[in-house]
């Protein structure tokens, strides 16, 4: 089951703190993207106006308000997002009332900031983005020892943090991504699995599929001069043999003052495999979100994804969740 609380923003007359709206709640989706900064929480309230009935007792749910939700089982309750609310929406002929929300990511995927980093680690350096914009950091935020030197000039939050763990991945092989756990940023290790959990088409999954595409496919780039001269040719040959050849070009970038270009890491940026998407759908999991991988065994899907997005719905107390995947390996015997 799973409970909402809310929390006037702060300064506001009269505030309330820790309400429970659960029992106004019509359904509830808390859903995230690898290619989002932010979870997002939508919820559906049963709303009316005095005029209609005048016995209904309103709630009044504000722009900039704290929505936490807890999801609860016979013995524990576990926090799943603190966030605030970016929207809302009531139609006059509806009974209804819309919110979404944000956790506290929000914040660094929409400000810029200029930071200067100078001989200082990555943890270091994640904390100094946050305080620029005077969001916390979670006490247990790992050690990354890479040690950075740049300038980052009018960069969203999550492209210097992007920044940021690319370095560290270019040095230490292991990809990571910010997380905001109880409305602090905190770092995790991308394709961490979780334990405890494999989906099941006898136990867990209500259905699942798998599909394969060329229509995004680019095998071939031609890297070119601005006298329009071949400087570099990068291809896939393998996929080139199978599939025939699919190119595209790439106008060789010059340095520009104060910044290095990295022409051969652009041009190979534009070459794309064959795509392949999986999707489940499962009993929900609140472990189940994206970046974290998970063991499935279903007909069609076998092996170890990691999870791309994730979108649960909470309603008339049923928990599903719809999953996209991504293949990374067998499953660990």
């Amino acid at each position: 089951m799973l409970k909402l609380y809310y929390t006037d923003p702060p300064g506001t007359e009269n505030a309330v703190s820790c309400q429970d709206i659960s029992n106004y709640v019509i359904h509830v989706t808390w859903s995230g993207d690898t290619d989002q900064a932010a979870r997002k929480l939508e919820f559906t309230i049963a709303y009316n106006t005095a005029e209609k009935d005048a016995a209904f007792v309103q709630l009044n749910l504000l722009l900039g308000g704290t929505i936490e939700a807890s999801d609860i089982d016979e013995t524990t309750e576990t926090p799943i997002f603190i966030g605030r609310i970016f929207f809302r929406k009531r139609a006059s002929d509806s009974f209804t009332f819309e919110f979404t929300c944000y956790d506290t990511m929000v914040y660094l995927a929409k400000s810029n900031i200029r930071a200067n980093f100078k001989d200082i680690d990555v943890t270091s350096a994640v904390k100094q983005v946050c305080g620029s914009i005077g969001l916390e950091t979670a006490d247990n935020i790992p050690s990354i020892p890479t040690v950075v030197n740049f300038i980052a000039d009018d960069k969203s939050g999550t492209e210097v943090l992007q920044m940021l763990f690319d370095k560290a991945k270019a040095e230490q092989g292991k990809s990571y991504r910010a997380i905001s756990i109880g409305g602090k940023i905190t770092v995790v290790e991308r394709g961490e699995t979780i334990e405890n959990y494999i989906a099941d088409s006898s136990v867990n999954v209500i259905s699942a599929e798998h599909s394969e595409s060329l229509e995004d496919m680019v095998d071939k780039v031609v890297a070119v001069n601005d006298d329009g001269s071949v400087g570099q040719i990068f291809t896939t040959d393998d996929e080139i043999g199978k599939y025939g050849t699919i190119q595209k070009i790439y106008k060789i970038q010059p340095p520009k003052s104060g910044e290095s270009v990295d022409n051969v890491t652009a041009a190979k940026a534009l070459l794309k495999a064959p795509k392949e998407e999986s999707s489940l759908k499962a009993l929900g999991d609140i472990q189940c979100i994206s970046g974290y991988a998970i063991t499935v065994q279903e007909e069609q899907l076998k092996g170890k994804f990691t999870i791309k997005s994730d979108t649960h719905h909470f309603e008339n107390g049923i928990h599903t969740m719809d999953l996209t995947l991504e293949y990374i390996g067998e499953a660990e015997k």
